[in-house]
């Protein structure tokens, strides 16, 4: 079991704010994927809580629309650079055959 100090070491690239923007959209999508109510969609809203509370626990407050506008503005910058990886063609040949089977 990792300890709260590799915790903290994993993620101190990612601010409070990020995170919780991050927890947000996984939040949105296993809701549309899953429906309201559902075990993947309630242990990211306790997720949610429990990130929120650890925050007002150390006296940290949210700016979302400052991490969404800092987010917003490193997607642009980087959107001139993307590169398509050397095995592109391969990649889209995989995808173009791949079919989605019922269990």
């Amino acid at each position: 079991m990792a300890s709260q100090d590799q915790y903290q070491e994993m993620d101190e690239g990612i601010d409070d704010d990020e995170l919780l923007l991050i927890l947000l959209r996984n939040l949105r999508n296993a809701t549309h994927t899953f429906g309201e109510g559902t075990p993947p969609t309630e242990s990211i809203r306790t997720t949610i809580e429990d990130h929120l509370q650890d925050m007002k626990r150390r006296g940290v407050t949210t700016n979302l629309a400052k991490a969404r506008a800092s987010g917003s503005q490193s997607a642009h910058d980087t959107s001139n650079v993307i590169q398509k990886p050397d095995d592109y063609a391969q990649l889209v040949n995989i995808f173009a055959n791949m079919a989605i089977r019922p269990k």
